[in-house]
C-alpha cells in the first residue's frame, strides 16, 4: 500500500506537467486556427473586392475619358444621371445608412425617409480618426448625433437655425453657411418669402482654415444646402481652391431641378470628371423619394456619395 501511494505521489507532478503542456498546445493551436481563419477571411474579402474592381474598371475609364466637346446639353443630362446612378462596387467594403427621419406630410409626393446619408465605414472600423464636417442641418440632427455616438469629432454648420455651439459629446455648431459673401434667408431657402435677414456665409476653404483643419484628414464632408452646392462657394469652388484635398468622402444631396429649365449639364460632367481625377468614385446613389421625379421624368433630387480611392491611382 505504501509503495502504491508513493507511486501515485511521484506521478502527480508528471501528470500535472503533461496537463499544462496539453493545455498550452490546445490554446496555441486554437489561436493559430483563429488567425488562419481570419487571414483566409481577409484574403477572401480582398479577392471579392478585386473581382468587383475588374468589373468597375470600364465605368471608371468611361468617366476619365469623357470628351465633353462632342456632347449636347441633353446628352450630358442623361449621361450625368446614368453615371451617378451606377455606384462602383469595388471601393467600399462596409456601407451603412445613417440618420434620417420619416416624413408623412400630406403635401408630399410620397411618404418616405429623408435626411439619411450613406457612408463607408471602412476607415472607422479600422479605428482611424473620424473628423466630420456637416453643412445643412435644419431641424434634423440624426446623422450628426449617430456619428457623435460613434465617437467622431463633428463640425456642423447652418445659417438658418439657432442652436447651441455645443451638442452631445463632440459636436460643434456654428451659424454659418457656404457662400462667398453675406446672403439673405430668401436666397438660402430659394423661396419668395422676402426675408432679407442677412446671414453669415463663408467658403469651405476658410472654414477649414479657421478650425486649423486645412491639412487634416476629413473622413466625411456632408452637404445638404438646397442647391447652393452648385454655385457660388459650392463644388466648383471646392475643386478650384483644393479644399477637397484631404477629404475622404463627400455625402451630398444634389438639387438639379433648375438645371433642367434649359438643360445645363456639361459643366456638371466636367465637375464629375475632375472629382474622378482626384480619385473620388461614386459609391452610393439614392433618389429623394419624398420629392419624387420632376423634370424629364428624372429624380432631380438625389443623394450621392463620392469616396476617394487611392488604390485606383
Amino acid at each position: 500500500i505504501n509503495i502504491g501511494a508513493q507511486m501515485k505521489f511521484v506521478n502527480l507532478p508528471l501528470l500535472f506537467s503533461v496537463f499544462i503542456v496539453s493545455l498550452v498546445y490546445i490554446f496555441y493551436w486554437r489561436g493559430e486556427m483563429i488567425i488562419e481563419s481570419k487571414n483566409k477571411g481577409q484574403e477572401s474579402t480582398q479577392q471579392v473586392m478585386d473581382l468587383f474592381r475588374q468589373r468597375d474598371q470600364h465605368l471608371v475609364d468611361d468617366v476619365l475619358n469623357m470628351d465633353l466637346t462632342n456632347l449636347t446639353e441633353v446628352d450630358a443630362m442623361y449621361k450625368f444621371y446614368k453615371v451617378t446612378s451606377l455606384p462602383l462596387q469595388g471601393v467600399c467594403r462596409v456601407l451603412k445608412r445613417i440618420g434620417g427621419h420619416w416624413l408623412d406630410w400630406p403635401t408630399l409626393n410620397a411618404h418616405a425617409i429623408d435626411g439619411d446619408k450613406f457612408v463607408c465605414m471602412d476607415n472607422l472600423i479600422e479605428g482611424k480618426p473620424c473628423l466630420i464636417y456637416s453643412f445643412g442641418i435644419a431641424n434634423d440632427w440624426t446623422f450628426e448625433d449617430f456619428m457623435d455616438f460613434r465617437g467622431c469629432e463633428i463640425h456642423a454648420h447652418d445659417p438658418t437655425v439657432d442652436d447651441p455651439p455645443k451638442r452631445g459629446n463632440n459636436i460643434n455648431f456654428r451659424k454659418v453657411g457656404l457662400g462667398v459673401a453675406k446672403d439673405t434667408l430668401e436666397n438660402v431657402y430659394m423661396k419668395n418669402d422676402q426675408d432679407t435677414t442677412e446671414i453669415e456665409m463663408d467658403t469651405l476653404e476658410n472654414v477649414l482654415k479657421r478650425n486649423g483643419h486645412s491639412t487634416t484628414e476629413i473622413e466625411i464632408l456632408k452637404v445638404d444646402i438646397e442647391e447652393h452646392e452648385l454655385f457660388g462657394a459650392g463644388i466648383k469652388h471646392w475643386l478650384a481652391t483644393g479644399a477637397l484635398q484631404n477629404v475622404n468622402q463627400i455625402a451630398i444631396e444634389l438639387h438639379l431641378k433648375n438645371q433642367h429649365d434649359e438643360p445645363n449639364f456639361i459643366w456638371l460632367l466636367d465637375v464629375l470628371q475632375q472629382l474622378y481625377k482626384l480619385n473620388f468614385r461614386v459609391i452610393s446613389h439614392e433618389v429623394n423619394m419624398v420629392a419624387g421625379p420632376i423634370k424629364h421624368k428624372l429624380y432631380n433630387y438625389m443623394e450621392v456619395v463620392f469616396m476617394k480611392d487611392n488604390v485606383w491611382s
